[in-house]
């Protein structure tokens, strides 16, 4: 499929120019959206020697396709380096199904043309379910990681073995061939300008007009230590992007990238330290901006009033539990009153809905627990006045333990459990709040990827090859022969993901 764009790089190649393929395993519109793909593809072209091209599937379910660069057409298998950037652990099989389609051998240790690279959270936070896939796979930052594998491959390109072989875990390259002890988490001190694309990717169709926006990470990394968290543990320390940079990618983006709207990406955007700054910079310039990502406990009336100037109509906020119990225990604790006086506010100022994220299936959860996030979410809808399925937005997730946070051996909830907790919150909330929730089913392939190590190779290539889905999961876990239940349950602490030192 040919997608209108602009900003597309069409690098006039060399001969001996290195082919990269930037790939993302999923759809175009997902890959799109992700700055660290976007981030990748400007930064390889913007190197001498090396021409990238991006690669994404087509549709979630496509199958025996040649997988070809939305660029040129070039198939997959013509390039040298392949890099997939992952941030969701069931695109695993989306990965051996482009390299699987595009006759490129799945294995490692019998590859012998092509290096796959493989990065992103859920492979920083336990690389061995994908160790016998990869050649690389990268434990840190696009910033310190990239510059060096691109040197290096240049001094070794035509030797793949003393290529690996120079590759140093110490500085955040897990080549698994090489079978080391520990590999270090790499970081950025700083976020510099030169790795953080203006001109962006930008579909011209029509379908994808919700998209067109300037992204700019405006802080990377939290102080707050929320103990589920996976990117606040990883990313560490909190770094702010400097009012300067942002507003120069906030303003020439606007001419590159043809759009007026800007998405400000962070984990809690008013941490960083040049926050107002910020927002009364995008209002006085008159763009329109959206902040996805906000504490309550940081809002305030003044806040809410420059938000709504920018012309954003949902305010999302994530109070995870409406128990006391469990947010002193998850390490954010709740704040009932306050909320629901921003909610107030929110109304006032005109926001045209309110979207709350909660968690269940928390350590030590009761059912009083999930009584109390419906007792809450009532309360809230009466007093703010959101109180419509199209007003009031509630999208609940399973907990879901992560590798080297404080929570990283609980287990997960009882499936059966789960549905029910979903059912009794939906059947109560019912015409107060419009209810979504993350498929218990999906969290325990989620739960089960982050917490395999290399035994899962043959259950992943055979997930992969069934289709991907949870049918095919089940099936691919019967055949390869592994038991589920032992990475849903509390774990000990002999885990695959103690090779990687963060911090």
């Amino acid at each position: 499929m040919k997608h209108r764009e602009i900003n597309i790089i069409r690098k006039k190649g060399r001969p001996r120019d290195v082919r990269v393929a930037i790939a993302y395993p999923s759809i175009y519109e997902v890959a799109t959206s992700s700055l660290a793909h976007q981030m990748l593809y400007f930064y390889i072209n913007s190197e001498d020697n090396f021409l990238g091209e991006r690669y994404v599937l087509e549709k979630l379910d496509q199958t025996g396709d040649n997988i070809l660069s939305i660029e040129s057409g070039t198939p997959l298998k013509n390039n040298e380096i392949i890099i997939f950037s992952v941030h969701y652990e069931p695109d695993y099989a989306n990965i051996v199904k482009m390299l699987r389609d595009s006759g490129i051998e799945l294995l490692s240790s019998k590859r012998t043309e092509h290096i796959v690279v493989v990065g992103g959270p859920p492979v920083i936070a336990n690389p061995e379910p994908l160790s016998e896939i990869a050649d690389i796979l990268v434990i840190g930052e696009i910033e310190p990681i990239f510059p060096k594998l691109l040197k290096i491959y240049l001094e070794y390109r035509d030797d793949k073995k003393n290529f690996l072989d120079s590759l140093s875990p110490k500085e955040g390259f897990y080549v698994p061939s090489q079978e080391p002890k520990e590999i270090n988490f790499v970081y950025s001190p700083s976020l510099p300008l030169e790795f953080h694309p203006i001109a962006q990717i930008q579909s011209l169709d029509s379908k994808h007009t919700w998209m067109r926006s300037t992204m700019i990470e405006a802080m990377r990394g939290c102080f707050r230590r929320c103990k589920f968290c996976l990117e606040g543990t990883i990313f560490q320390p909190k770094r702010d992007r400097p009012l300067s940079q942002i507003k120069e990618i906030a303003v020439k983006g606007r001419e590159y990238n043809r759009t007026n709207s800007i998405v400000l990406y962070s984990l809690s955007f008013f941490d960083h330290e040049e926050a107002d700054e910020i927002l009364d910079f995008l209002v006085d310039e008159k763009f329109v901006f959206s902040v996805p990502s906000m504490r309550v406990e940081t809002l305030n009336e003044d806040r809410l009033e420059v938000i709504a100037k920018g012309g954003q109509k949902t305010l999302t906020i994530a109070p995870e539990t409406a128990s006391h119990k469990l947010g002193l225990l998850i390490g954010k604790p709740f704040v009932g009153d306050m909320i629901e006086n921003i909610a107030v506010l929110a109304k006032k100022k005109g926001f045209k809905s309110l979207k709350m994220y909660f968690m269940i299936g928390l350590p030590s959860e009761e059912t009083e627990d999930i009584n109390a996030i419906i007792s809450f979410v009532k309360k809230l809808a009466e007093k703010s006045g959101f109180k419509s399925e199209k007003q009031l937005k509630i999208t609940v997730n399973p907990f879901i333990p992560k590798p080297h946070t404080p929570f990283e051996l609980y287990p997960l909830d009882d499936i059966k459990d789960l549905k029910k907790k979903i059912l009794l919150m939906k059947r109560s909330l019912c015409g107060i709040a419009e209810i979504r929730e993350y498929d218990p089913r999906w969290a325990r392939v989620q739960t089960t990827l982050n917490r395999g190590g290399k035994e899962l190779t043959k259950t992943i290539i055979l997930w992969a090859e069934y289709g991907g889905g949870l049918g095919s999961w089940r099936k691919a876990l019967k055949e390869s022969g592994v038991k589920e239940e032992k990475y849903l349950s509390n774990m000990n602490e002999k885990v695959p993901w103690h090779i990687v030192k963060l911090h």
